[in-house]
C-alpha cells in the first residue's frame, strides 16, 4: 500500500484518490472500483453539525466526499460491511476486520508493540501526528459478540480507544485531511501481515490471557481493586527495574498514571507514594520536580494500573505468574533463564537466531539488526556454528544464508529496497506506486543532553550576531531541525566570519544534537569536483554542514546545490553504482569566510546570509576573544568539564517552536542587502581577502600592494579600478591616511 505522504508536504494540500483507493482495497479485500463502501462526513470542529452519510462506490463518492472535506467535515468509513438500511450493529452484514485506535501520549509505543504481536497486523492508518489506528484482516464472519470481546481484549492488551468496541464503528478514511486542528492528510501503509487474513480464531488464541470480564473499558477513580497491584513491595520492584532516562514524555506520563492506580491501595499516607514516585524521578537526568508534581496532583482517574505495567515488563509479570509474591528490589535479575538455542535449529528457533534481519534484495544483502548491510560471505561468517532444519521433512543444512532466505521451513523477511523516512518508525515497509515494499532503516539517535547554563553560547553567539531578529532566525533553524528531524527545509543558513571567530560552535552543536551517524561533512572543494555528481554520501543523513564554501570560481556548483537543498527525493549516485532514487531528508548548513562565497539575487529562496559582526582580527581583541578565551570556550565549557554540549543540545531540544513554524524559503536578514550588492562587484571580496593576506604579513596597506596582491598591475590613471578597490577598503573599515607616504590605508578608529 503506498504510504509516500511525505512528497505531498512541499505542495499545495490536495485530498489522495491512491490512498483512499489502497485503503478499502486492503479493508474490503475486494476491488474499490465496485465495492459499496458506507463513508459518513463528520464536522471536526462543530459538534453540533449532524452527519453526512453516503453509500455507494470510492469512484462515485470521492468527489462529494472531498467537497465536504473541504468545509470542514472530517471523512470517516464503516470498517465493517453494511445492509444499507441503517447504521447499527443490527445491520452489521459481514465483519472483515478487528481494529485499533491508538490515540493516547502511549500510542506510539503501543504501535511498535502492534508491529510486532503474532498474529501481526496487517495495515496502519496515521490520522494525525502521534495518533494512529492498526488493523487485522480476518476471514470473514457475522459473530458480533466474538468481535465484540476480540475488541475489548485488544483494547485492553493495547491501551487503546476503548469507545471502538462494535462492528458498526466508523473509523477515518485515508485520502482526507483530519481538520480538527492544522489539516493533516490521513494515510495508511502496508504491515507485515497485508493482504493474508486470519482466523479470528488466531487473535482468540494469542489474547487468551487477557481478562476483560471485570473491565468497563471506563477511566476508574484511584483504589480500583482490578488495577491495583499484589503488594506493596511490588511497587518498589516495578520503579526499579523501569530507567526514567529510556522513557518519553508520553510513555512516563502513562506509567506514572499506572504506579499511582496501582499502588492506591496500599499507602495510607498518599503524602508518602507521592514521595517515593518523586525518589524515582530524581533518576532522570532533567528531572523536573515542579512538572512532576503538578502531573502526579493533576491524577484523579485512570484506565491503567498494575496490569499495564506487567505488560511492559514480562519479567514481572514471569514473578507473578510462578508464585513469588513479594520480590525485593536489591534482587532485580531474579526470573527465568531465557532459553539457549541448541546446535540444530528448529523453525521456530531460527526465527529467533535471525531475528530482526530483513534481505534487501535490490542490493543483494542481508540488513541485520545492528545496521550492517552483509553479503553471503559476511553472513555467514555472523552466524556460522549452527545446523539448520530447512523443510518440513527435516532436512538440515548448516549455510546461514540459505537457512534465512531458501529454507521452506522459516525465512526472513524480504523487501525490495530500503527508505529513510523519519517520519515513519523503524522497521516500517513502505510500498511505493509500483507496489515494491521498501524497509524504513531511520532509527532515532539516542542523545545525552541535560539542563544547564547554556548563557557561554548565546553569548558568543549575540558577539558573532548582535542582530536579535538574525539570531532568532538561526536559532528556529537550528532548534527546528534538533527537534524535528527530517523535516525538509528548502534553503540553508550561510555563516560567515573572519577567521577563527566560533562558527564551529554552531557546527559542533548540530553534530552533537542530530548524531554523527546523521551528519555528513563534504568538502566544498570535491562538491565543485566530483562530490556532487557521487553523492552516495547524501544517502540516510539529516544535516550536512559544508566548511569553507567559496563558489566564485565554481558557478556551476550552486546550482547542482539547488535539488540537493530543496527536493525530498533526488538521484542518488556512488562510485562504480547505478544512479537510484532515494529519500532526501537532510538539510544544509554552510560556513565561510567570505561574504562572497555564494552569488545573491534578489530573488534568492535557497540561502539566508548570516554576516558576522566579527569581520577583521581586531574585531574579535574588541569583544576580549583572545587565546584564553578560545581555550576556556572550547576546550572547557563546550567539550570539557563544562558539558556545553550537552546542555545547549537541552536547550534546543526544549526551544519553543512548533513543527512546521519555519519559513519554506529564505529568510530575508540584516545581511541580504549586503549580500546582493557584494554579489554585484565580486572584487569586493577580492581585496578583503587580500587584505587579510596582507595584514598577517604586516605589508602597508596600499594601492600599490594591494594590486600585487590581487595580480593586477597599479595604474594611477585607472580612476575606475581605483575607486572600486577603495570602496571595498572602505567597507572593511579603513581610510587613506594622506599624511604617510604612499598614501597607506588606515584604520577608521
Amino acid at each position: 500500500m503506498p504510504s509516500d505522504q511525505e512528497r505531498l508536504s512541499m505542495s499545495t494540500p490536495r485530498q489522495n484518490y491512491d490512498q483512499a483507493f489502497a485503503f478499502i482495497s486492503a479493508l474490503c479485500q475486494g476491488d474499490p472500483n465496485t465495492t459499496l463502501i458506507d463513508a459518513r462526513a463528520i464536522h471536526d470542529r462543530d459538534d453540533t453539525v449532524a452527519a453526512i452519510p453516503r453509500r455507494g462506490t470510492l469512484p462515485d463518492l470521492f468527489p462529494e466526499l472531498c467537497a465536504w472535506n473541504d468545509l470542514g467535515y472530517g471523512i470517516f468509513a464503516n470498517i465493517s460491511e453494511m445492509d444499507g438500511r441503517g447504521r447499527e450493529i443490527a445491520n452489521v452484514k459481514t465483519i472483515r476486520c478487528q481494529a485499533i485506535d491508538l490515540d493516547n501520549l502511549s500510542a506510539q509505543q503501543n504501535y511498535e508493540r502492534a508491529t510486532q504481536f503474532n498474529p501481526a497486523p496487517s495495515f496502519a492508518v496515521q490520522t494525525s501526528p502521534g495518533k494512529l489506528h492498526v488493523y487485522w484482516q480476518t476471514h470473514q464472519h457475522l459473530d458480533r459478540d466474538r468481535f465484540t470481546l476480540l475488541q475489548r481484549k485488544l483494547i485492553q492488551y493495547f491501551d487503546s480507544d476503548k469507545r471502538v468496541t462494535d462492528p458498526s464503528r466508523v473509523l477515518r478514511l485515508p485520502g482526507f485531511f483530519h481538520r480538527k486542528a492544522e489539516p493533516h492528510l490521513v494515510t495508511c501503509w502496508a504491515l507485515s501481515n497485508y493482504g493474508k487474513p486470519i482466523d479470528p480464531g488466531i487473535l482468540e488464541i494469542a489474547l487468551a490471557t487477557v481478562d476483560v470480564t471485570n473491565t468497563s473499558g471506563d477511566r476508574h477513580e484511584l483504589g480500583e481493586p482490578s488495577l491495583t497491584a499484589p503488594g506493596r513491595d511490588w511497587i518498589a520492584y516495578a520503579l526499579s527495574l523501569h530507567d526514567p532516562n529510556a522513557m518519553d514524555r508520553g510513555q512516563w506520563i502513562s506509567f506514572m498514571a499506572a504506579i499511582k492506580q496501582a499502588a492506591w491501595n496500599w499507602f495510607a499516607d498518599k503524602n508518602e507514594l507521592r514521595n517515593v514516585f518523586l525518589k524515582w524521578c530524581e533518576r532522570y537526568d532533567r528531572n523536573n520536580p515542579a512538572e512532576n508534581v503538578k502531573h502526579w496532583d493533576s491524577l484523579r482517574h485512570t484506565q491503567i494500573g498494575w496490569p499495564s505495567i506487567e505488560r511492559r515488563n514480562g519479567h514481572l509479570h514471569a514473578l507473578r505468574l510462578f508464585g513469588e509474591r513479594n520480590p525485593m528490589p536489591s534482587l532485580p535479575h531474579i526470573g527465568l533463564p531465557v532459553p539457549k538455542l541448541g546446535s540444530l535449529l528448529t523453525a521456530q528457533e531460527q526465527a529467533v537466531y535471525f531475528a530482526d534481519c530483513v534481505l534487501i534484495e535490490s542490493r543483494g544483502e542481508i540488513l541485520t539488526p545492528t545496521g550492517r548491510f552483509m553479503n553471503q560471505t559476511k553472513f555467514n561468517a555472523k552466524y556460522k556454528g549452527k545446523k539448520f532444519i530447512i523443510d518440513e521433512i527435516g532436512k538440515t543444512g548448516s549455510d546461514p544464508w540459505e537457512a534465512a532466505i531458501g529454507s521452506t521451513n522459516s525465512t526472513i523477511p524480504k523487501v525490495d529496497h530500503t527508505r529513510f523516512v523519519p517520519s515513519k518508525p523503524h522497521g516500517a515497509i513502505i510500498q511505493d506506486g509500483r507496489g515494491r515494499d521498501g524497509y524504513n532503516t531511520y532509527k532515532p539517535v539516542i542523545v545525552h543532553a541535560v539542563p544547564g547554563d547554556v548563557a557561554p553560547w548565546l553569548n558568543h553567539l549575540a558577539a558573532l550576531f548582535p542582530n536579535a531578529n538574525d539570531r532568532k532566525l538561526l536559532l528556529d533553524y537550528l532548534a527546528h531541525n534538533v527537534k524535528y528531524p527530517g523535516y525538509k527545509i528548502p534553503w540553508a543558513p550561510l555563516i560567515q566570519s573572519t577567521p577563527g571567530a566560533g562558527k564551529n560552535s554552531v557546527k559542533w552543536v548540530m553534530e552533537y544534537a542530530i548524531g554523527d551517524h546523521y551528519t555528513c561533512q563534504p568538502k566544498a572543494d570535491q562538491l565543485a569536483d566530483s562530490g556532487a555528481k557521487f553523492n552516495a554520501w547524501m544517502s540516510e543523513k539529516l544535516f550536512i554542514v559544508v566548511d569553507e564554501i567559496d563558489t566564485r570560481d565554481k558557478r556551476g556548483l550552486t546550482e547542482k546545490l539547488k535539488p540537493m537543498i530543496t527536493e525530498i527525493k533526488i538521484e542518488i549516485e556512488g562510485k562504480g553504482a547505478n544512479q537510484i532514487i532515494d529519500d532526501n531528508f537532510a538539510n544544509w548548513i554552510f560556513f565561510t569566510n567570505y561574504k562572497e562565497a555564494i552569488p545573491f539575487t534578489q530573488d534568492e529562496r535557497r540561502y539566508a546570509p548570516f554576516f558576522s559582526a566579527l569581520q577583521r582580527p581586531e574585531d574579535k581583541m574588541l569583544r576580549g576573544m583572545n587565546d584564553a578565551y578560545f581555550k576556556w570556550f572550547y576546550g572547557h565549557y563546550l567539550l570539557g568539564a563544562g558539558n556545553g554540549l550537552a546542555h545547549v543540545t537541552d536547550w534546543l531540544m526544549t526551544y519553543p517552536i512548533e513543527r512546521g513554524d519555519i519559513p519554506m524559503q529564505a529568510p530575508k536578514t540584516s545581511s541580504t542587502a549586503e549580500a546582493i550588492l557584494i554579489s554585484a562587484d565580486p572584487l569586493e571580496g577580492s581585496v578583503r581577502e587580500a587584505y587579510g593576506k596582507m595584514t598577517l604579513q604586516n605589508k602597508p596597506i596600499t594601492m600599490q600592494n594591494v594590486c600585487d596582491e590581487l595580480g593586477i598591475a597599479f595604474n594611477p590613471l585607472d580612476t575606475r579600478t581605483n575607486r572600486r578597490i577603495g570602496n571595498a577598503l572602505k567597507k572593511i573599515g579603513l581610510k587613506p591616511d594622506h599624511t604617510r607616504t604612499g598614501n597607506v590605508w588606515v584604520l577608521m578608529h
